[in-house]
């Protein structure tokens, strides 16, 4: 059984790493069937919840696979990447653990269990920075990989490989080391022989270059692994707030109430304090640069957040999803769903505060 079962990771991860296009729009389709039963039958919050869990988790599986398969090696220590990997699995799963909780242990278990999660994040992220020196920490920390680009990349790798073979075959064929080319005249300029001109699929109507140069740094800089930044002392305490802000924002609530403003503001000027402590992002890798960017964009979700979107923003963002729904064809199909799941969104707690 065991040998069996061992065959048969091994033969999937075989089609995953050959098969990358094909495994990304199995998981689309699987994210897709968890919105199309969102309100169609019974109990299809947490069911919805649970197909979105199971997609999710699906996509950090095979992205491992593929990582492996394409080289793809964390910068960090092992003890480290175990955390990433624990804290992103958890971030799949809150939503769907605080759905479950609520339906089976009513609302005091469903604070329990909150306040458990947040506690567990913020320590082991505390942890990641001030042991491991993880520097700026994503959200979730294991970033879904770039399909795009790996696809890119892996159709430029092999297509270098093979116009590189092709090269070496033609050098050998030929007697001199300008065998490929020759130079007009009058003006000098280099130019390829047309008995030295690559494979259709190949031709770049470019003179040869060194073997192997076909490259595309943006794809590749989308795949690149970087070192964590060294953190200044400044920074590490612009992190440790943004980490523990959850359990501010928990415990003000607990003290001042739910429906109170001052869990909304005191959250709201951590985040804010945050971001103006990590000052200029220009020495930072670019994953860190875009996190930075990220959690400054992430300000717009204090609209959606309670109190505030109870008193101001609620009715202008129903209002305007409406006219949308109503005027622009097609677009309600989109829409009406969303509107009408707003109210539940609102009251799931890691909807609207999970980092």
């Amino acid at each position: 059984m065991a040998h069996l079962v061992e065959r048969g990771w091994k033969r999937y991860k075989q089609i995953i790493s050959d098969n990358p296009e094909t495994v990304s729009q199995v998981e689309t389709t699987s994210r897709v069937l968890s919105y199309i039963i969102a309100g169609r039958i019974d109990d299809s919050q947490v069911l919805s919840e649970l197909v979105y869990l199971s997609s999710n988790l699906l996509v950090f599986l095979n992205d491992q696979i593929l990582k492996n398969s394409a080289n793809l090696i964390p910068k960090v220590t092992l003890s480290q990447e175990r955390i990433q990997k624990f804290l992103t699995v958890l971030q799949y799963a809150e939503v769907f653990l605080e759905m479950s909780a609520a339906k089976y242990w009513g609302d005091n278990g469903r604070w329990v269990l909150i306040v458990a999660l947040q506690i567990t994040k913020a320590v082991l992220r505390l942890m990641s920075l001030w042991v491991n020196k993880s520097g700026i920490q994503p959200s979730p920390p294991l970033p879904a990989l770039d399909r795009d680009a790996l696809i890119q990349t892996q159709y430029k790798t092999s297509t270098a490989k093979e116009l590189n073979e092709f090269e070496e075959n033609l050098e050998t064929e030929s007697e001199t080391i300008n065998g490929s080319t020759y130079s007009l005249k009058r003006s000098g300029r280099l130019m390829r022989k047309l008995s030295a001109a690559p494979p259709m699929n190949f031709r770049s109507w470019k003179v040869p270059k060194e073997h192997g140069t076909l490259q595309d740094d943006n794809h590749n800089n989308r795949l690149t692994m970087y070192t964590p930044t060294v953190l200044s002392p400044q920074r590490m305490w612009a992190e440790t707030l943004y980490v523990t802000r959850p359990l501010a924002h928990l415990l003000t609530m607990y003290l001042f109430g739910v429906n109170s403003w001052k869990p909304w503001v005191i959250s709201g000027g951590i985040d804010i304090s945050s971001l103006c402590m990590m000052g200029d992002t220009e020495n930072l890798n670019p994953h860190e640069k875009s996190e930075v960017k990220k959690r400054t964009i992430m300000l717009l979700y204090y609209l959606l957040r309670s109190p505030f979107y109870d008193q101001y923003s609620k009715m202008k963002i129903l209002f305007t999803l409406s006219m949308l729904a109503e005027n622009i064809p097609l677009v309600g199909i989109i829409l009406r769903p969303l509107i009408q799941y707003l109210p539940t969104w609102q009251r799931i707690y890691f909807y609207m505060w999970s980092i």
